[in-house]
């Protein structure tokens, strides 16, 4: 009989191989992250006593975002999927989410449509390597004192603020953050998540039409993590970004579609990659 479980530390070696058979590259410091911030919001499917599934969640107010959701290939079309997804929905739903986004694969999203999300729009997941670009004066390295305008921007885009999510990131001292500022005003950031030897980049909010302070943004990370193995997941309408990254050696690793449960909160004004896939 399937069972929904809280996710603890002794279940992240577990959570790793399991993402592993999806080629996502998640770390330990991944799901330590999630759990340290949504410690009641991350789950492990069981059936009897054997791990098989997990799913993700982090909450902002009235909007939450499910992550993460794999089950087992030899338990699949079980119901042990849709008792997940149950379970992280009541979790949300408890915390006075309203509207709950998703990025699924294309061809699970009839699995999705039936607890009522719905299609959004599609994503494309890259992969490449850090490399050295010039890019225009302007830029610089953001500091603890940005976080509020951070946060602000990036609710523009997001509808919520995710200040619970973007402060942490910024003030690791292994990650980068870089701004763009006009007039002290800032009007875009470009934030990566480093590990060891791997990084991923993300979120980018740039208002519209600075598109070459977008891909100059991207640029400056990018010459850090020279060297890096990176990941970006990047909305397939921003052409200027995608086409800056494929000029520089980045392929498509998969795609993905956007998905909501709710009334979609998202102000597509602006420019935008994602944060990572389980967190918007």
């Amino acid at each position: 009989m399937f069972r929904v479980k809280k996710m603890t530390l002794e279940d992240f070696d577990f959570a790793i191989n399991l993402s592993d058979t999806m080629n996502w590259d998640l770390v330990e410091e991944d799901f330590e992250f999630m759990v340290k911030l949504e410690p009641d919001g991350c789950f492990v499917l069981l059936y009897g006593s054997e791990r098989i599934g997990i799913a993700t969640t982090i909450s902002y107010g009235q909007t939450g975002w499910l992550g993460n959701v794999i089950v087992n290939e030899n338990y699949r079309r079980r119901g042990g999927g849709s008792l997940l997804v149950k379970r992280a929905v009541e979790y949300l739903a408890s915390k006075g989410v309203e509207t709950i986004g998703l990025y699924g694969y294309p061809e699970r999203a009839s699995f999705y449509a039936k607890s009522n999300f719905q299609y959004d729009s599609e994503f494309l997941v890259l992969r490449g390597r850090g490399f050295s670009a010039s890019a225009k004066a302007g830029l610089r390295k953001a500091e603890k004192d940005d976080i509020q305008q951070i946060v602000d921007l990036d609710r523009l885009y997001f509808g919520v603020s995710r200040r619970r999510l973007l402060e942490p990131i910024l003030l690791d001292l292994d990650n980068l953050c870089f701004v763009s500022t006009d007039d002290r005003r800032i009007i875009g950031f470009s934030m990566a998540k480093v590990y060891d030897g791997v990084a991923e980049i993300g979120p980018l909010v740039c208002e519209q039409g600075y598109d070459d302070i977008a891909t100059d943004l991207l640029k400056a990370i990018l010459k850090k993590l020279k060297g890096y193995e990176v990941s970006i997941c990047v909305p397939k309408k921003e052409f200027t970004i995608l086409n800056m990254l494929a000029r520089y050696g980045f392929t498509e690793h998969f795609r993905i579609a956007r998905m909501f449960q709710g009334a979609p909160i998202i102000n597509n004004n602006y420019i935008y990659v994602a944060e990572s896939l389980e967190r918007g």
